[in-house]
């Protein structure tokens, strides 16, 4: 009965306090969030999804009800991949992908100014698999008024590929040079992109993704070696989307103080069941209300 009463607290509270978020972006476009709030907190995560994600993902929600239970309030959001309107579900593989990816940075700025906004003290950034990889992007283009707001970073089993691991595994698996794409950036594709198997995606779209020329310095380890914030990157043993983020991390630790990086042994690159609990046991031992 207890378990069951302190369910229904929660879920009473969240819908009480919690409620959908609506923002326009620089494109006139509407963007989706959702803001679990109670009347006590002087804290908030922005927490961002995965590769064609969504706000209402297991956990992303799980993530959002879990700081709210500790007293933390969160805001997790929808990119929109230049859709207006986007809605909680997976962006579908069978259109044509002409969206870009420094426009998701674009528009998680939006949303940090929007936090900013509320009056909140301190902003935690939590971002899941290459919402890891947009959020340490984001971080780093911040100007310096703004490092202030930040408390920590959390990246949960982010992406780590760099622009050479892409080329090599296209060449590799596809029988594509994605370096040739250069000279044809206003063409249509038909190719794997984003896990959808050959689908149609403008050439200047892949290269914004995976091909542009400064992704050495747009990628993960490199964001990480210039960034002197509190970072937490969470990885998972069993995680086969990213099996090499652990590896490229622990040499990067060795001449960085400010960044914890944390194994989850038998968990998977999504952190279901139990092992999500050893997930929020990391993120609530390094967030202060």
């Amino acid at each position: 009965m207890k378990k069951i009463l302190i369910t229904f607290l929660l879920v009473f509270s969240v819908n009480i306090y919690s409620a959908p978020v609506q923002i326009v972006d620089v494109n006139n476009n509407k963007l989706n969030g959702f803001h679990y709030k109670n009347s006590k907190s002087k804290s908030i995560a922005l927490i961002l999804h995965g590769t064609r994600g969504h706000q209402k993902l297991e956990l992303i929600t799980s993530l959002g009800l879990s700081l709210l239970e500790n007293n933390i309030d969160s805001l997790s959001i929808n990119l929109s991949y230049g859709l207006d309107n986007r809605q909680n579900d997976f962006l579908p593989c069978d259109i044509e992908h002409t969206h870009l990816e420094s426009d998701s940075i674009i528009e998680i700025k939006a949303w940090f100014d929007y936090v900013k906004s509320l009056g909140y003290e301190k902003i935690y950034l939590i971002g899941h698999s290459r919402g890891g990889l947009n959020m340490m992007q984001f971080y780093n283009n911040l100007i310096t008024s703004d490092y202030i707001f930040i408390q920590s970073i959390f990246l949960i089993a982010p992406i780590s590929d760099t622009y050479e691991d892409t080329r090599k595994i296209y060449k590799e698996k596809h029988k594509i040079d994605i370096h040739s794409l250069y000279s044809q950036k206003n063409k249509m594709l038909e190719i794997n992109f984003l896990n959808c198997d050959n689908t149609q995606v403008s050439s200047y779209t892949f290269l914004n993704y995976y091909g542009n020329k400064n992704q050495s310095k747009n990628g993960l380890t490199e964001k990480l070696k210039h960034t002197d914030k509190e970072i937490y990157v969470i990885t998972a043993s069993e995680d086969s989307f990213v099996p090499n983020t652990y590896k490229r991390v622990k040499e990067i630790i060795k001449n960085k103080k400010n960044i914890k990086l944390v194994m989850i042994n038998d968990a998977d690159h999504f952190f279901r069941d139990l092992y999500f609990d050893d997930l929020m046991d990391v993120i609530l031992e390094a967030i202060t209300e």
